[in-house]
């Protein structure tokens, strides 16, 4: 049997009064003395160097959504599962949020076959997948997956050992889809602590199930709106808040697009204007000015001129 080694991603060094992170002993004894009655301790034995690294790497990887030290540019997707004993189904749930509009949310329930009962976790994983799936397929590069479970970060980056079924093929699906070019940053969310797109996909998975919830959905849109992109997604959270309309707001993405192009034309064409002005008093400078305009800015500039050729002559 190969020998043990212990990587610790948190410890605490009391003969030095220290932090311990990210260090890897070679004894269970060394081990012992920095990880024994430390709060909030990591670590955990592995038999190979590359796997005790990774668990490291991965510790480093994994946020945590009350540092606030996450990607706020870009797509964030909220997973969760649930289960129901009473007929063994799991489900999963996905919440997809861009510059806090709710863009898209999905549900479903399978039946759990698994040879053990691995309950929500299912559900967890596959809404992972499904989230990252969902990224790919509407061309982001980057997506943020909020999650309770540690082992949707563990579990798709090899940190984890893959001792079920289900995280050897969760962890082969995700590496087949983080080698396809989008980033994925792993952000870790205490479950029912009131964050509106964390328990909306804790309620949808419990729908999915029949399971009843504590409706916190419904309670926090009774005194506040929450902006959606389409009546497709309005009706996912009506299902959960059906005395909510007026809450859940559709956002008119194409009008603010028009109105940014329309705001941008008017900025253009002022620019012009003041371009045209200094050509009348130095050329040179003009000259200039025009030869450091972008492509598309010299091809706007042509057209106004041909457009508003009467005010030149």
């Amino acid at each position: 049997m190969a020998r043990k080694i212990y990587a610790i991603q948190y410890g605490f060094d009391l003969k030095n009064n220290k932090k311990i992170e990210n260090t890897i002993v070679n004894t269970w004894a060394e081990c012992l003395a920095y990880v024994k009655g430390v709060k909030g301790a990591k670590y955990k034995s592995f038999e190979s160097m590359d796997e005790a690294k990774a668990y490291l790497n991965e510790g480093n990887r994994m946020l945590k959504k009350s540092d606030d030290n996450y990607p706020k540019d870009c797509l964030h997707a909220y997973v969760d599962g649930s289960y129901n004993s009473s007929d063994g189904r799991y489900s999963y749930g996905v919440v997809c949020v861009n510059n806090n509009v709710v863009e898209y949310i999905e549900s479903g329930a399978e039946k759990d076959t698994s040879e053990k009962n691995i309950r929500q976790i299912a559900g967890e994983l596959k809404g992972a997948i499904r989230a990252v799936e969902y990224a790919l397929k509407q061309k982001h590069v980057k997506v943020v997956l909020f999650h309770d479970y540690e082992g949707i970060a563990h579990h798709a980056t090899g940190a984890w050992e893959r001792k079920e079924e289900s995280s050897t093929e969760y962890y082969n699906k995700m590496q087949e889809l983080m080698n396809s070019g989008i980033e994925i940053i792993f952000v870790k969310v205490d479950s029912h602590t009131g964050d509106l797109f964390n328990e909306l996909v804790d309620e949808k998975c419990k729908e999915c199930l029949g399971i009843t919830s504590d409706k916190t959905v419904e309670k926090w849109l009774k005194k506040n709106s929450v902006e959606v992109s389409n009546n497709e997604v309005k009706a996912e959270i009506l299902s959960l808040a059906p005395n909510s309309e007026e809450n859940i707001i559709i956002k008119n993405i194409t009008s603010e697009i028009s109105r940014n192009e329309e705001v941008n034309e008017v900025v253009n064409q002022n620019k012009f204007e003041q371009i045209i002005n200094l050509y009348k008093d130095n050329a040179n400078e003009c000259k200039a000015v025009i030869s450091k305009l972008s492509s598309d800015e010299k091809e706007n500039f042509i057209l106004h001129l041909l457009n508003n050729s009467h005010k030149y002559n």
